[in-house]
């Protein structure tokens, strides 16, 4: 009989169906189990549906929110919902590697048993960065963060995917995340909860497969980008390093929209943009994020 672990998967998904069922049965193939799957369906045209052997199963809950949120509102709500201490996420069109789980787990234990600060670690993973055709690019495994600093340089760890946190814990001291935001809502949750005095711990590791997808408008980006920079002038009101935060906070968020003015090729754009990244944050590349440890493509590819 396969064991079970006091975890709870949250996949929030808009449409997908197919590629819900290929996350979902990622899980399920696992040599250990969580102890439930949530699938929030965030208001998608035509419902998402359980197959009827995933709802045999027992451990897989959907539940269809009334309104289109996002996908920050719909993490929230299957953290709300979840019955566990310590949460996953999975997007829709991502899938766990196999055999992938238990080691992360285990992991997440000898963090646990480690340290003083029960709950207060975020613990990651790498993944392998894949084409829609299923062609695996390459590895990637993010540095770790050690404190807000690190988090204000931008969201280089994937935590849609490759993140197991506390969930009673973030809620408390940092909140959730912030349904108003529907582009970099990830970035803006992980400074608070960098701020919260949360670190970043990553397994050495490929854990997930995370498909390419499709890309944001410079419109979107910055709309997004300028209400964070209102929230972080707030959030570090009082801080007295508050001044290399803001720099680290203005550079990953201009790099944000020069990234999106390349990709609509408004290269004027770019060029400003990005100048203004290079000068609130100087540095030898382009990236202001801490970076990763890149690994060549397995021989084989490996998706579900």
């Amino acid at each position: 009989m396969t064991a079970t672990i006091p975890l709870t998967f949250v996949i929030p998904s808009y449409g997908r169906q197919k590629k819900l069922e290929r996350a979902v049965a990622s899980i399920l193939a696992q040599g250990v189990l969580p102890e439930e799957i949530i699938v929030v369906d965030d208001a998608s045209p035509e419902p998402l549906v359980l197959p009827e052997a995933v709802a045999a199963t027992g451990r897989v809950r959907l539940i269809r929110q009334p309104v289109n949120g996002g996908a920050a509102q719909a993490r929230n709500t299957g953290m709300e919902a979840a019955r566990t201490d310590w949460v996953s996420f999975l997007d829709s069109d991502d899938w766990l590697l196999p055999d992938t789980l238990q080691p992360r787990w285990h992991f997440l234990q000898e963090g646990e048993d480690r340290t003083a600060e029960k709950g207060r670690t975020v613990y990651g993973c790498g993944w392998q960065d894949t084409l829609p055709d299923g062609t695996v690019l390459r590895e990637r495994i993010p540095l770790p963060a050690h404190g807000p600093a690190d988090f204000f340089r931008g969201c280089w760890f994937s935590p849609g995917s490759c993140i197991i946190l506390n969930r009673q814990k973030v809620l408390r001291l940092a909140g959730g995340a912030d349904g108003s935001l529907r582009r970099l809502e990830d970035y803006e949750w992980f400074v608070r909860i960098g701020l919260a005095g949360f670190v970043l711990k990553v397994q050495d590791m490929a854990g997930a497969g995370i498909e390419r997808g499709s890309n944001t408008s410079l419109a979107a980006v910055s709309a997004a980008a300028d209400a964070i920079s209102l929230r972080i002038a707030g959030l570090t009101r009082d801080r007295q390093d508050k001044a290399v935060l803001r720099r680290r906070a203005n550079a990953y968020l201009r790099y944000e929209r020069a990234a999106s003015a390349w990709r609509e090729k408004r290269l004027a754009a770019f060029a400003l943009l990005m100048a203004g990244s290079l000068a609130a944050s100087p540095r030898l590349k382009l990236s202001p994020l801490p970076g990763w440890t890149l690994r060549h493509a397995p021989a084989r590819q490996v998706r579900p």
